[in-house]
């Protein structure tokens, strides 16, 4: 009677929602849970309407029927179709990480299943979505509040991936999918011998004391050939069903994916400091080509088991995997370096191997037990590990130019062979978390009140290896070792490095802990009108850091850093008519810096200097939501119009440093402070900033014709004190160049301010045939920021248009294709705006497949 009752609410909802006549009966107005029954369950949009309207939080969910018919290939792939989150792209055009509501990606964090988990990043707290294939997910939920029983660890808001549960009925789907990068149409692929690269240093593998010689390095991956790859796959496999009279269901899938991407662009590098008036100054012309290809596999499985209708298990077992091989090609033509004229100057030939190999195993287990109308308890327990692996980097660099000779004449010098770096670089992090919830309905309030109160004890253990060896040619000629490939170079000290032994004893070799104790108490109270959510929750936090710096070294050894934060949120529904409501939120939120973050890890990578910052902040932040919600398909089918609002104390930022910048406030060398030495990337922490903005996402359907708008307009500011160049005295030429101080506003890094997708989609049920086109615009923002007054660099606007198509063939059979990047969009970045220094592009994917499914 009662399963029968839920299900008439729900079959009401969705009627609403979808404005049938013969759902024409009234509905409560507050429906404080909602439990599906039916076998169809949580894969449709309309689902996914009821959920994002009944949330006590605000939340905008991804369904799988909407997953589906973009043709999505990781859960990246989704996250630019929300209102309000736009998505960052590698040097191939590959959508990784989200920015919500301008926020940087290091200011939200992402959770499987509701529980958080590791990053196999190297430098990063957050993960990147494209490790997450499309085929294992149910549902998406971008959440943009929080409630006490949620981590607060999110100013920007919250990822929750929800993978594919047991369904009520035996299923069994297989699907193959092939694609083309139309850039590799264009000009060929350019790669390396992946299975010769050493997984492991000599270091490594033989103990410290072990001497590495010419036998212990591989050139195969040192060298690099053209060919046309072979298509790209796609393929996932699933099999589901119940057992025991329906008390234990099993769902098992597995699927790999290999994908070529490539980019074509160039690089303009900068001097460390400007020329006088804070000009820029150019010293490099870079011309660059990407080859990579990414190699997805993932195997996922997931059991639960009903004792009763009161309590069950569930168990996740998750396993994604993804290996990138790398090439850069590039040609670095000095503007400064003997260029005495057009067509003069130095040339490095450079190509660069690139490895990196990235997991996570997730294990949760879960338990949910009613022990009476009153009482009920919610526990997980959860174990996962990320691994990250860069073995054998290096980029071969040779050396040439265009010189003028004392005959005034230009002359071709003979390529070159210069030095050579082979570094390794690994991180392991693994988490262990244990979560416990009580929830307590007092009887006599009719079930209107909820109070619920929890803990969570997370524990987080991080190690990082870092080693490098250093190569020098010998000198065989004049003017050194002329260049012709690697087999035939001829290195220093017998072709073994220069430091045999290697690099291991430096911040970069650490081990790091983390410890987060947290408990909260929450109450939900709510009438036929009205709901209110309130609560605090408070988090502790324990970082320690000790590094294999070298005792001599007056810094780096050890860092230890504690805080404790107290998160209070209020969130306030009121339900207008049964179509419409307003919801209005507060929640306090903070951001952890990553723990590589807080090291004195300090490295060349890719065009400069990384360093971290042990003196950095964590960042904390009020932040207010106000929605209003209408459904109401007469008119519109959903509605949402929301303002936001967030006050951000210590914000901290990627900046770039120039070499005389203070890298540390810490006394060496005879100086007060420890001085960048080159161009560096550093987080820093600045002052107060404000963000502020609105939302708008409206869907409507017109017979077959579907119609999904989203925009999202921000507004962020904050005050820096950054550095100018000038004349001493500007009327006078002649007099000494002098640094001064202004103080620059600007938006936050990684902020847009104009955010805009259009999904139009035309579905005829009839011929089981669906097409779909989707247009995202992403406003132009601050890629990095420099200490200079007016010289960041900015990333210009772009827009994406992608093409869908999706058939089904009787009830078994489903082929669907995909066109990705029609209008060619790239990226271009300019310093202070005005001036171009970076340029690549991506050109157009192609995807087509089938499925078969047995439901």
């Amino acid at each position: 009677m009662i399963r029968s009752y839920k299900l008439k609410i729900i079959i009401r909802v969705a009627g609403i929602l979808c404005g049938h006549p013969v759902f024409a009966q009234p509905v409560p107005k507050h429906l404080d849970t909602v439990q599906v029954i039916s076998s169809k369950a949580h894969t449709d949009m309309v689902h996914s309407s009821m959920l994002e309207k009944t949330s006590v939080p605000l939340v905008n969910i991804i369904s799988r029927e909407s997953i589906e018919r973009s043709s999505d290939i990781t859960v990246a792939d989704m996250m630019q179709r929300v209102s309000g989150v736009s998505v960052l792209r590698d040097e191939t055009g590959t959508p990784g990480k989200t920015v919500i509501r301008g926020m940087d990606p290091k200011y939200s964090y992402t959770t499987v299943n509701g529980m958080a988990i590791p990053s196999p990043n190297d430098r990063n707290r957050y993960l990147s979505l494209d490790l997450f294939p499309a085929n294992l997910i149910d549902h998406v939920e971008v959440y943009k509040s929080l409630t006490p029983e949620m981590a607060g660890d999110a100013i920007g808001g919250l990822v929750n991936i929800v993978t594919r549960p047991v369904p009520e009925q035996k299923n069994f789907s297989i699907q193959l999918a092939t694609g083309y990068s139309q850039l590799f149409f264009d000009r060929p692929y350019l790669g390396f011998k992946t299975r010769a690269v050493e997984k492991q240093s000599p270091y490594e593998r033989y103990g410290p004391n072990y001497v590495a010689g010419s036998d212990d390095f591989s050139n195969d991956n040192l060298s690099f050939h053209t060919k046309h790859p072979l298509p790209d796959v796609h393929g996932n496999i699933s099999w589901s069903k119940r057992f025991l009279h329906q008390k234990l269901g099993v769902i098992v899938m597995g699927g790999i994916q290999n994908i070529h991407t490539g980019a074509d662009g160039f690089l303009i590098l900068q001097n460390s400091e400007p020329q006088p008036n804070n000009v820029p100054g150019i010293t490099d012309f870079v011309k660059r080509h990407f080859s990579t290809t990414s190699t997805r596999k993932n195997i996922y499985a997931a059991f639960d088991y009903r004792f009763n209708a009161r309590h069950q298990l569930r168990f996740y077992q998750l396993y994604v995997n993804k290996l990138d091989a790398e090439t850069r090609d590039a040609v670095d033509t000095s503007l400064a370096e003997g260029r005495t004229g057009p067509g003069t100057g130095r040339i490095a030939i450079l190509q660069r191997s690139r490895m990196y190999r990235q997991s996570i195993e997730h294990l949760n287990l879960q338990g949910d037990h009613q022990f009476n109308q009153q009482l009920s308890f919610n526990w997980r327990t959860v174990y996962s590990i990320a691994y990250g692996n860069y073995p054998d980097r290096a980029e071969l660099t040779a050396n040439t130019g265009r010189i003028v000779g004392a005959d005034n004449e230009v002359h071709q010098t003979p390529v070159l062979l210069a030095p050579l770096s082979r570094t390794w670089l690994h991180n392991t992090e693994k988490e262990e978390d244990i979560y416990a919830t009580l929830h307590y309905k007092p009887a006599i309030l009719k079930q209107q009140l909820d109070i619920s109160a929890g803990t969570l004890l997370q524990y987080r253990q991080r190690d990082n290896f870092y080693n490098i060896y250093t190569f020098v040619p010998a000198i065989t000629s004049g003017n050194g070792q002329p260049f012709t490939n690697i087999y035939d170079a001829v290195w220093y000290n017998n072709n073994g490095p220069q430091n045999p032994l290697g690099t291991v004893n430096t911040p970069g070799t650490y081990a790091a802990k983390e410890n987060i104790s947290a408990a909260y108490l929450q109450a939900k109270f709510h009438t036929n009108s009205w709901s209110i959510t309130a609560g605090l929750r408070q988090e502790q936090t324990t970082q320690h850091v000790h590094s294999e710096a070298d005792p001599g070294t007056p810094f780096g050894k050890a860092i230890s850093i504690r805080y404790r934060d107290w998160l209070p949120s209020v969130h306030l529904g009121y339900v207008l008519t049964p179509k419409q409501g307003i919801k209005l939120s507060y929640y306090k939120a903070l951001s952890r810096p990553s723990l590589y973050d807080i090291t004195f890890f300090n490295m060349d990578l890719d065009n400069y200097n990384v360093a971290g910052n042990p003196f950095l902040k964590r960042s904390t932040a009020d932040n207010f939501d106000l929605r209003y919600e209408l459904y109401a398909p007469a008119i519109i089918d959903a509605l949402q119009l929301t303002a936001f609002y967030k006050r951000i104390e210590d914000p901290y930022e990627k900046t770039l440093l120039s070499a005389t910048d203070t890298l540390y406030a810490i006394a060496a060398n005879g100086q007060s402070y420890i001085p960048a030495g080159k161009l560096t990337e550093q987080l820093r922490n600045y002052g107060t900033a404000n963000n502020l903005g609105f939302e708008f996402s409206a869907v409507k359907y017109i017979g077959n014709l579907g119609i999904i708008a989203n925009y999202t307009f921000t507004y962020s500011r904050i005050r820096q004190t950054k550095k100018f160049k000038q004349r001493e005295d500007p009327q006078n030429p002649a007099s000494d160049i002098i640094t001064v101080t202004k103080t620059q506003e600007r938006p936050l890094q990684g902020q847009s301010k104009h955010l805009a997708n259009l999904s139009i989609s035309y579905h005829l049920p009839r011929y089981g045939t669906t097409a779909q086109v989707t247009g995202v615009y992403t406003g132009r923002r601050i890629d990095e920021i420099s200490g200079w007054y007016n010289l960041d660099n900015w990333q210009k606007g772009y827009t994406t248009l992608d093409f869908s198509l999706e058939q089904t063939i009787k009830s078994h059979w489903r082929l669907f294709a995909k066109a990705t990047n029609l209008l060619n969009a790239g990226t271009q970045i300019y310093v202070a705006n005005r001036m171009l220094i970076e340029k690549s592009n991506y050109k157009r994917g192609y995807l087509i497949g089938i499925q078969y499914r047995v439901r």
